[in-house]
């Protein structure tokens, strides 16, 4: 650095390069651990959804969002048993890899199995399938495009916040370090007061649904996707519906065969209808409003119920026989054989 004559006094002139340097600054960090991280997505979807009416964007993040916070929080709890559970196959786990985040993981309903199976998580089928309906939804929203009701995704988007809300309390908090545990359970009680705020205007729905549904409760089945008693058989051929959800099927027979898988492929069979002669008839496996309890004969396509059917030895369609019937022949065929006489 050098004074010029003359110039005493007055500040030095800086060489080149003596200029002072700013000082940079402090290099911010994306930091989220795997319980904040999913909570975090918890706390987006809530947002989302409780809005009077989301708008097919809102629901469209949620499900992204949610199916995002599932396979973390679920992943996470699987850590906890043992690191090398989240890989896709534990037979090749190494540590440096899961370190690195650099392997295949398993997939949600992977993750689910091994909850049940190897950590003794009880995690009901209920949920179990939300999760399911929720992970293909997303697959066909990232990779092709999803087309469904608006409500069927509402409610299914709810039913698995709802669940993984008690799923991080009780399965994830206990586990936790001290200050990561605090730092949850206080986002976590923000999204646990908006999942009421969307549960009270779910039983709003439910509540006047009820009064829509009061005289058909004996025609009234649980919907095979929200899992509420929406569902009104016995219009005949058109397309059935779910009132609560809105989902919708082509016809009794495309809804039969959802609710089927669903819910009576233990003790179910399907045969013709006596009645309206539609292969819809489903045979001790209908649960109504009415008898939620009891495995009912009933008809998808008119709603026929039956306490009894029996196989015509003739022509071998189904019948539903009467108390004095020893011939076990349908009223078809009786006409046919002795019309002659």
């Amino acid at each position: 650095m050098k004074v010029s004559e003359g110039n005493e006094g007055r500040v030095p002139t800086p060489r080149p390069g003596d200029e002072p340097k700013a000082q940079a600054p402090a290099v911010k960090e994306v930091d989220f651990p795997p319980a904040q991280n999913g909570v975090d997505y918890l706390n987006n979807v809530a947002d989302q959804l409780r809005l009077g009416q989301p708008t097919p964007r809102n629901l469209k993040y949620a499900v992204l969002h949610l199916q995002a916070a599932a396979e973390v929080l679920l992943k996470a709890r699987l850590v906890q048993e043992h690191w090398s559970l989240v890989f896709r196959d534990p037979g090749t786990a190494r540590r440096d890899r899961f370190e690195a985040g650099d392997f295949d993981s398993c997939t949600t309903t992977g993750a689910i199995g091994r909850l049940r199976d190897i950590a003794s998580v009880p995690i009901g089928d209920k949920p179990a399938k939300s999760l399911a309906i929720l992970a293909k939804w997303r697959n066909r929203l990232q990779h092709y495009g999803l087309k469904a009701p608006a409500p069927a995704v509402e409610v299914c988007a709810a039913q698995v916040l709802d669940f993984l809300v008690t799923f991080v309390h009780d399965e994830l908090l206990p586990a936790l370090p001290n200050p990561e545990s605090a730092a949850v359970a206080d986002d976590l009680e923000s999204v646990g007061m908006k999942v009421r705020g969307i549960t009270s205007y779910m039983e709003t729905r439910l509540k006047r649904l009820a009064d829509e549904l009061k005289d058909v409760q004996d025609r009234t089945l649980m919907c095979p996707v929200c899992e509420q008693w929406a569902v009104v058989i016995g219009g005949g051929t058109a397309t059935l519906n779910c009132r609560f959800c809105h989902m919708a099927w082509a016809g009794p027979n495309e809804a039969l065969t959802d609710y089927y898988d669903v819910f009576a492929w233990r003790d179910g069979n399907v045969q013709e209808c006596p009645d309206c002669h539609q292969h819809t008839l489903l045979v001790d496996g209908v649960s109504t409003a009415t008898a939620p309890e009891e495995r009912l004969t009933m008809c998808f396509c008119c709603g026929a119920e039956f306490s009894v059917i029996a196989q015509c030895s003739d022509c071998l369609n189904t019948y539903a026989p009467t108390e004095d019937d020893d011939l076990g022949m349908c009223g078809d065929c009786l006409d046919a054989r002795y019309a002659k006489f």
